[in-house]
Formats: structure tokens, sequence, C-alpha cells
């Protein structure tokens, strides 16, 4: 069975661990409609990354269904929903291989001109050009020999190649530093248009590229709405973002000041040209 649409339904779904424990999800409510995005928030401990897996079918709701393209994903053969489903997470499983292998596990069938598509929209052919041996280069183990935004935009790459047509984020930039969370979360966002985009995350950024957000706390919506009507309420997405601010974004833009203002001079004897410190000139 084929799905009718990309429109993803979370209706009133609740879930527990187990029968006697509480609920880390309580009645929870969402559309995303074919071709938007919608992101769920809140704090650490709240529910989101449970409403990925149950997404995903590694569980199953204890109250309540999730549909995609109007059937319950229940009706669908796990390999079929799965199919459907491209994902992007925290922690991006980087096998012991080469890039071409990493990559097929996509699409085992994809075609070299196909590959190299992908590559260029994910912003990885440059890096593929340099290294020694192209696409057939080893990674390392869980892509060790990867920078944190080359191993995600790798991850980007295979979504692309598995062309599904939703598109789930969980936590996709969590290992980032901010610059470059901003400049990944751009180049999804160009890239994953058209495609049905349900993004979970505990930090706010890019949020204002969001048709919907949600926030949860305790395992209950408590706010929804769009970034500016939810920075005018004054809840808890706004108590986030001003936290998140005084973390990260304030830091950052003193830091570029404090750049700005340095005077020009020779590099420092203990950076090297490639900016990694302690490495040969």
């Amino acid at each position: 069975m084929r799905p009718q649409s990309q429109v993803l339904q979370v209706d009133r779904v609740s879930f527990a661990y187990r029968a006697e424990e509480g609920l880390v999800l309580d009645r929870i409510s969402l559309d995303v409609a074919a071709g938007s995005w919608v992101a769920v928030v809140g704090p650490s401990g709240s529910g989101k990354s449970t409403l990925g897996h149950l997404v995903l079918r590694f569980w199953d709701p204890t109250s309540g269904e999730i549909r995609i393209g109007g059937h319950n994903i229940r009706d669908y053969a796990l390999d079929d929903l799965r199919s459907m489903v491209g994902v992007v997470a925290q922690d991006t499983h980087i096998f012991a291989d080469t890039l071409r292998d990493n990559l097929l596990l996509a699409r085992p069938d994809a075609a070299e001109g196909e590959i190299a598509q992908a590559l260029e929209r994910a912003q990885l052919t440059e890096l593929v050009e340099g290294l020694p041996r192209g696409l057939d280069t080893w990674v390392g183990e869980q892509g060790l020999r990867l920078s944190g935004g080359e191993r995600q935009r790798l991850a980007i790459a295979r979504t692309l190649l598995k062309n599904a047509p939703i598109l789930l984020l969980d936590e996709a930039t969590a290992n980032l530093d901010t610059l470059t969370e901003q400049a990944l979360l751009a180049a999804i966002h160009g890239l994953m248009r058209g495609r049905t985009v349900l993004m979970i995350s505990h930090r706010l950024i890019g949020m204002e590229r969001m048709d919907e957000i949600l926030v949860l706390d305790h395992g209950r919506v408590v706010e929804r709405g769009t970034h500016d009507h939810l920075i005018a309420a004054r809840g808890l997405y706004r108590q986030m973002l001003e936290v998140q601010n005084q973390m990260f974004v304030l830091p950052l833009a003193q830091a570029a000041a404090d750049r700005r203002q340095a005077p020009e001079g020779p590099p420092t004897p203990e950076a090297s040209r490639d900016g990694r410190i302690g490495a040969e000139a």
C-alpha cells in the first residue's frame, strides 16, 4: 500500500513505556501538511524524540494514532513505512567503510550521476574531490575522519539519495557549533523544499522558517503557533529563547565584535595555516 499524499497526522497520541508508569506523551495532536515544516520543541525530557520514534514505529502509541497519507501507519509494512521517511538525527550512524558505501545504504542501486547530484546538493562535492581516493576514501569508525558538519551533510546526502517524501529531523544539529548549525539548517531548508518536514529540537535555531511550532513540556503541548506568535505570548518558548540567546547568541556576537576590533598581524606560532592548533605549518 502506498500513501495517497505526504500529509503526516498525529491524532491524540499518548504513550507510556510501561502500563504502570506515567505517560511520556499525553494526547498529542498535530498536522504536517504536504510540503510544510512543523517543529516540535521543548526542554530535555519533554517527550520530543519519543514522538519521532513513534512516527518510525520503534514503538506504537498507547492510544491515538499516527497517519501518513490518510492511513494509520500500522497498516503499512514496516519497510514501506520507513522508505517514506528520511531521517537526519543527532547521532548519524556512519559505518567504518568508504564514503560511497555509506551513501549507498540509502539506495544500493543509485547511479553515479545520482550520487554526484546528492553530493553537490549537500555541499560535499569539494570535500570529496579533495580526498585522496574520492568516494572510495575510508571514513573511519563512526566517521571520525569527518567533522561534525561533514557527518551531518553526509546524512543529508543519504536522505536526498533516498528521495523520501517526508523528512524527520531529530536533533539533527545538536552537536554542532551555532554558526555551523545555522548554515546547515539553511542548506536543509533549501534542499528539502516541497517535502513534508517534522523537526524535533531543543535548540531554537531556524524557527522563523517553520509553518508551525509545538512546544512540549512534560509530554503535553503547552503552546503552539509561529515563531513571532510564540515570542509575543511570553510563555515557555520565549523563556527558552532568552536562555539560548544568553548561552549561545550573545557570546557569539561578542566574539565577532572582538575579532573586528583586534589589530591585524601575523598568525600566532601555535596556530597552523589550516586553523588547527598544534599542526605542522
